[in-house]
């Protein structure tokens, strides 16, 4: 069974990789463009012609002579044996010439001198290059896992330059971000728009418009920004206006808010508004502030709320940033000061955001500050979301554990658990998560049979690939193709056990509803399919599959059931396993009656 199982899982590895049409270059919103199509495809002024092994050297100079060629050179010292030269030509006559010496007799192939790329996943932005504060939290390598689909993050601020109303306009490099409704609490109108350029910036750090040929990029592109004002023009609001701002994103569906904003004043209002947010499942990011205290500022001090420090290009602590012993991680904020990189820019954030209280204007700006760190950790935790883990409990746990810890100082200066790293981030969310999902999936398929042979005495294993396949398919997808480098299309289906495709179909805000984190599914299936030849154990291993993910969904903390209270929720996923395993062990009795009928006869 053992030599089957591992078989039969490389198998399925092997055919979902080939049916899905995964490729590193099939999807250019996930991989990048290299650009080739921009670039000269072979070198000017010369060919390479690629003679016969045997031609002597009075046939090239005859040759030579023929076409009217000038000098013929090996292209290395390595090219002697197999005769490989180049030839310098006319730009003109490189077609032309490549044609007819093609056909010659002596000449094996004449080719331009083509040119090859690396391969790269540098994203096709071009002020991406200026952007180190996106490479020190390893983001592209994040994107390989995810890019924040289905989550909703409220940019709680001065507003986003999202639409083109009045005297407001949408900037060139959100053109492709999504958006969702949001509202000003400024202006009591449904337009959030941005009148001072920080809620920009802000918004650019979680979800500007990556691989669009312009500008740079932002970490969680494909998430939905919730633009929520509530400063003015000038940059202050009120308490009341935020902690609104607050329960509006909760109960509106957001999973993530960022609050890149604050003040010194400890108020009940607004640490009632976080933990109202927080009881509903969101999580909430806040900068620390600017004071360079070891004090940190509210609403980053509320213990529902991460309070992220500001770490510069060295990652050493920011001479403004707050340090204090309640942060919780450091992330890039900047350093205007200097140009540690040497790209010839000060070390700022680059995002794209209107001109400074200039709404008819947008364009790319350089600014530091634990408003800047902020995002960036919003923006990870986007992802997290993304891929199932929704209790902001544990979104706050992963981002400390993978935390980067390699740090010039001792963490308690001011890093908390450390800088934000968004690979390992991804990683924690859904490679750890989804390999106990295939283990308990596995478990308890084999547990079954096990249970099954000593009750009846009958010698059966679930040595069909049909087993496999459903029992992946029910509890954890395959999820370990991303990281490998592999891109999937529909990777939220294709790399997810089936009660997390609800995150495809209805977004992070309907995560762990009584409808997919059920056994009605598979009882649907059961009922419909559950006497078909060779598609019966297709759905015991299905049956089986849920059963683990349910199970792994009581056990863990990730995420909490939607309608149904605490605790009776881990009662509700515990009964519905037990029913995925009962359906699945009926289906087994009816694949071997026969086998049954015959043991009882003995």
């Amino acid at each position: 069974m053992k030599k089957f199982s591992l078989f039969f899982l490389l198998m399925l590895f092997i055919a979902f990789f080939l049916l899905s049409g995964c490729s590193k270059t099939a999807d250019v919103s996930q991989t990048g463009q290299t650009g080739e199509e921009e670039k000269i495809s072979f070198i000017p002024g010369e060919i390479l012609v690629d003679f016969r092994d045997n031609v002597t050297e009075d046939e090239i100079q005859n040759f030579r002579k023929k076409y009217n060629l000038g000098e013929l050179t090996l292209n290395s010292k390595y090219s002697e044996d197999e005769k490989l030269m180049r030839v310098k030509v006319d730009d003109s006559e490189i077609v032309e010439l490549v044609e007819t010496l093609s056909h010659d007799s002596l000449v094996e192939y004449a080719e331009p001198d083509y040119i090859y790329y690396a391969y790269s996943a540098l994203p096709d932005d071009p002020l991406y290059k200026y952007q180190w504060h996106m490479d020190q939290i390893k983001v592209r390598d994040a994107w390989d896992i995810n890019t924040g689909e289905g989550v909703i993050v409220a940019v709680i601020d001065t507003g986003v330059a999202y639409l083109n109303y009045d005297k407001f306009h949408r900037a060139e490099d959100l053109e492709h971000t999504l958006f969702t409704e949001g509202y000003d609490f400024i202006n009591d109108r449904a337009q959030a728009c941005d009148d001072n350029s920080h809620g920009t910036h802000v918004a650019g750090t979680i979800a500007q418009t990556t691989y669009n040929g312009k500008g740079v990029v932002g970490i969680s592109y494909n998430c939905k920004i919730m633009p929520l004002k509530v400063l003015s023009a000038q940059g202050f609001g009120s308490l009341a206006d935020i902690a609104d701002a607050v329960k509006y994103a909760a109960d509106h569906h957001a999973k993530v808010i960022n609050m890149s904003l604050g003040g010194p004043y400890n108020s009940k209002i607004l640490a009632s508004a976080c933990t109202y947010a927080y009881q509903k499942g969101v999580t909430i990011v806040c900068a620390a502030g600017n004071s360079s205290s070891t004090r940190i500022g509210y609403p980053a001090a509320h213990p529902e709320c991460i309070a992220v420090s500001a770490v510069r290009y060295d990652k050493e602590i920011t001479f403004y940033s707050n340090k204090g012993k309640n942060i919780d991680i450091a992330a890039p904020g900047g350093d205007l000061n200097v140009d540690q990189n040497g790209d010839g820019k000060k070390d700022g954030v680059l995002q794209n955001t209107i001109g400074r209280m200039n709404p008819s204007t947008d364009d790319y700006y350089l600014f530091q500050g634990t408003s800047m760190a902020s995002p960036h950790v919003a923006g990870v935790a986007a992802m997290i979301a993304s891929l199932g883990v929704t209790n902001p409990a544990a979104v706050e746990q992963i981002l400390k554990d993978s935390a980067n810890k390699n740090v010039p100082k001792d963490l308690d200066t001011g890093y908390g658990a450390g800088i934000v790293d968004a690979r390992s981030a991804v990683m924690h969310a859904g490679l750890l998560r989804g390999f106990v999902k295939l283990l308990l999936g596995l478990f308890l398929l084999a547990g079954l049979f096990y249970v099954f042979q000593n009750k009846y005495n009958i010698k059966t294993a679930p040595s069909s690939p049909l087993f496999f396949i459903g029992n992946i398919i029910g509890s954890s997808g395959l999820f370990f193709l991303p990281f490998f480098g592999i891109t999937v299309l529909y990777s939220q289906i294709i790399c997810a056990g089936f009660p997390q495709w609800e995150i495809a179909f209805f977004g992070a805000e309907y995560h762990m509803t009584p409808l997919f984190y059920s056994a009605l599914f598979p009882l649907i299936l059961s009922l419909l399919l559950g006497r078909i030849p060779m598609i019966n154990k297709l759905i015991i291993g299905f049956n089986i599959g849920v059963a683990g993910h349910l199970l792994y969904g009581a056990l863990s903390n990730d995420a909490s059931m939607l309608w149904i209270p605490p605790v009776l929720d881990k009662v509700w996923l515990l009964v519905n396993c037990v029913i995925c395993l009962a359906m699945a062990w009926f289906i087994v009795i009816h694949l071997n009656s026969q086998k049954i009928k015959e043991s009882k006869e003995l």
